[in-house]
């Protein structure tokens, strides 16, 4: 029955762009995935996004600093009403923790770092399915990891703050 609300497994890879302070504003993209189970209010969901290019420190040289990237991955659960009148709309909020790594350096770069921390997001979104199987989303949460990922050399310290930035992202959702 099409107006009816039911549990769902939801797939969905996005795109997006990370930012905030210490994010390079050049033209990369946030990529990812999220899986996830929704029952009539609640959910739960996994969601995995990898940002290359991520720092953007104006005052260390490119040749210095080299690739950089952070990758995250998060439990989270959620809650969102679905509303209208075949229940194809759902506003939700999402919180949840898992781990944030960064990456700094590689061959090209003097300054080095693959460092890990304990971290948490937390945002929310609206789901649209256009029909029963196929929809949109989008979605805007703030990330920040538990401990400092500093990227230290002999040379440079990139910061003694927590990772902390935003993500907006939007995506293709499949549902099973």
């Amino acid at each position: 029955m099409p107006g009816e609300v039911r549990a769902e497994l939801l797939l969905t890879p996005f795109i997006g762009a990370a930012f905030g302070d210490g994010v390079a504003q050049a033209p990369k993209l946030d990529v990812g995935a999220s899986v996830g189970w929704m029952g009539t209010v609640i959910g739960v969901e996994v969601d995995v996004s990898h940002r290359p290019g991520f720092y953007g420190v104006t005052d260390v040289p490119d040749f210095l600093l080299g690739e950089s990237s952070v990758t995250t991955v998060m439990f989270n659960g959620l809650v969102g009403v679905p509303f209208g009148g075949l229940g194809r709309l759902r506003p939700y909020g999402a919180a949840g923790a898992g781990w944030v790594r960064a990456r700094i350096g590689g061959d090209s770069g003097f300054i080095r770092a693959n460092e890990g921390s304990v971290g948490f997001n937390v945002g929310g979104g609206l789901l649209s399915m256009v029909t029963d199987h196929l929809g949109v989303r989008g979605d805007v949460r703030y990330f920040r990891s538990l401990r400092v990922l500093d990227g230290e050399s002999e040379f440079f310290n990139l910061g003694n703050e927590k990772l902390s930035f935003w993500r907006a992202t939007a995506g293709l959702t499949i549902r099973f």
